[in-house]
Formats: C-alpha cells, structure tokens, sequence
C-alpha cells in the first residue's frame, strides 16, 4: 500500500485516523484535508499548491476522492474529513493535559458555543480560548497581529482554525512561525458550525455515499451552487485525463502559470520577514509580464535583498533539513548573507557572557529578524535545533 497517492498533482497521504492521532500525539504537525474543490483550488492558485506540499499531513476530507483513488489503481483506506477529525482528536486526547485548543472561526458567537459544549462533552476545559475574526481579518496586518498574541497569551498548544480554504491554509502558513506554543494545526473548514449546532450535517448515508456536498447544496444554494455545479465539475474529465496519462501537472509551463516555485519563495520570504506583502505581488505582476525572469531577479534588480540570500531561500534553505552535514548556525546565516564575519564573532564572544543563544544574541542586536531566525529553523531537523540553536 503506497504511503501517498497522488490524484491531480496533490500527494494525499494513505492513513488511518487511528494512526494519523497518534503521530500528531507524538510529533505534532499541520493537517490539511484536502476534498475536490481543493483540488480544483490547486490547479489554478500556485500560492496555495506551494503551502499545501509543505503541510505535514494531507488526508482524504471525500468520499469521491476514495472512488478516485480506485479508479487510478491505488486506493486510500480512510476517508477523513475534518469535521470527523476534529472530534476525533478531542475525544482521543480528552485526558491528555498537554492538549488545550485555540478554536478560531465561524461567524461571531458560534465559536463560544462550540467551545462550550465541546468542553461539556470531554469533561474539562480543554478548548481554553475561541475566537471568530470579522471578515477580511486575513488582509489586516494589526487584527492578524492581535490573533497570534492572542493564540500565544491563551498557553494553547493546538490551532484548530475553520475560516474556509484557501484562507485557513494560507494563515496557516504565514503565521506558523510566530505561534510558539502551537504544535498541532487544524485546518477543519465548516466543523466548528457543526459543533456549535449552527448547520446541520448530512445523514451519515449520504456521507457514506458521496453524495454529502449534495446535502450543502440543498442547505446553502446561494453560496454553493457555483462551487459544485460549475468550478468543481472539471475535476472528472482531469482525472481520466490522469488514467489515461494525459494530464499535464499545473505550473509546468511559464506562460500558463509562471513558476510555481515563484508564489512559494515570495510566500518564504515573507514568513522571514524579508519581504512585504505589496513587493511579493509586485514582483509576482511583473514575472507575468516578463515570464523569461526569475522572481529572486527582480529582487535582486530591486536591490531589496542580496543575490546570496535569494539564492540561500531559494536552493539551499528547502533542502536543508535533509542535509547530512551539520553546521553551526551561523555558517548558515553567514552563507545568506544576513550575518557578516565580525558579527558573528562579536555574537560568538558576548554569548558565553550574556548566557543567550546564538540566534537570541542576533535578534537582540537587531541584526536579523525573529521571524528570519524562525524561518531557518523551522528547516532544521528537531536534533540540529536543539544541538546549535544553543
């Protein structure tokens, strides 16, 4: 059985529930649960393909994606939406003290509501804050700014986060880095209206069926309609595009797409800090009219970062928790050219007096950025964290 099938370019990974609690137990991670219209999301919005391969977990959310996997030859075990999840994993960690939750999304109330009777239901407080965002919130830097702070003073070590996708994704992955407490993260869509009793969900025989999206049409035609009948549809003449080894993969051409490797490195550089919202769209309008330049070009042209430090985000950073060769952070620093040799020997010698890491001596003298300092280490494996981060 294959650890991971891939229908339409979107490896989804082959795992039980059972199995996929248990990880998140031990290691934590980030979930997505991708359904159709995910995927049909995919092929048009590089951006969202790039943050969705660096997700942890990748689990069917649809039981058309279950017949799909049969039809190409490689079916997945489990269905496993984030509506079955979310519960799932309350009741699975209900006794584990270590597990509290920040519920974030639904409409104003709703989430209160399903966090008090989700407490109810497991018996302590293990939901200790909620929160719905007013609309937009994801374009307002200050509000988003306020969510983290408030993510992080409520001491939860979970996000489960149900603002619809591509939004809960993308916030997932601009803001992960700044939630230190947070080790698991949900994105589970509409689950939180169903927990606090604001929607119904289908009877279980027409989930079992597949025919549950039929279930939300009925129920919210006006918001739904063209999602099912007109932007979802497409996806069945690609997957027997994908049987029949015709389906061309999206971002494989420049004048379709660019580069999908562009919207992800904007999307890196910004998470480090290193660049703005607007500049990343910037840069993203001029590659469409200039689709022969790279995206780390225009920066460069721009003089808004150094060519070594496009080239360490670009090429050197993503591979580096594979790397066999270990090294102490600053090499890498030094190498993206955000620290210099004087720096680092300045950071070297006040370190054993001030007692401070490596990298808190750097962000002290305001010499790199916490977000950029967490950036890197988010691409070092958990044994190199520990070992040179000191």
């Amino acid at each position: 059985m294959a650890n991971e099938i891939n229908i339409l370019n979107v490896p989804i990974h082959n795992i039980s529930k059972t199995e996929l609690l248990k990880r998140l137990g031990a290691k934590g991670g980030v979930v997505f649960t991708p359904n159709v219209d995910h995927l049909m999301k995919l092929q048009k919005d590089p951006e969202f393909y790039g943050i969705y391969q660096d997700s942890t977990y990748r689990v069917c959310d649809s039981k058309i994606l279950i017949y799909a996997s049969k039809f190409l030859g490689q079916p997945i075990i489990e269905k496993i939406s984030g509506s079955d999840l979310f519960p799932a994993f309350y009741d699975y960690f209900k006794d584990n003290e270590e597990m509290t939750i920040f519920l974030m999304g639904a409409a104003e109330g709703v989430a209160k509501r399903a966090q008090e009777k989700i407490n109810a239901k497991v018996g302590r407080e293990m939901i200790i804050e909620s929160y719905s965002p007013p609309f937009g919130f994801e374009k307002d830097e200050v509000e988003c700014q306020r969510i983290i702070d408030r993510i992080n003073n409520s001491g939860a070590t979970v996000l489960a986060i149900g603002v619809g996708a591509p939004k809960q994704e993308k916030w997932i992955s601009q803001y992960r880095s700044q939630l230190k407490n947070i080790k698991v993260f949900l994105a589970i869509g509409a689950t939180i209206d169903f927990e606090a009793g604001e929607k119904g969900r289908s009877p279980q025989w027409m989930s079992d069926m597949g025919v549950e999206w039929l279930h939300r049409l009925f129920s919210e035609p006006g918001r739904l309609w063209k999602r099912y009948l007109i932007e979802d549809l497409p996806f069945f003449w690609l997957l027997i595009l994908q049987k029949l080894k015709l389906y061309n993969p999206p971002f494989s051409t420049r004048e379709e797409f660019v580069n999908w490797e562009s919207p992800r490195l904007g999307q890196l550089l910004r998470k480090a800090g290193l660049l703005s919202a607007d500049q990343v769209n910037q840069v993203l309008e001029m590659q469409m009219e200039q689709p022969e330049k790279r995206f780390g070009d225009f920066i460069v042209e721009f003089g808004w970062l150094e060519q070594e430090t496009v080239d360490f985000f670009a090429d050197y950073l993503p591979d580096l928790a594979l790397s066999k060769h270990r090294h102490p952070l600053g090499y890498y620093l030094y190498k993206a050219k955000l620290l210099n040799e004087a720096q680092i020997d300045l950071i070297l010698e006040e370190q054993g007096e001030l007692n401070l890491r490596f990298g808190e001596v750097a962000v002290m003298k305001g010499w790199i950025k916490q977000q950029t300092l967490d950036t890197v280490l988010d691409y070092l494996t958990q044994e190199f964290r520990d070992s040179f981060a000191a």
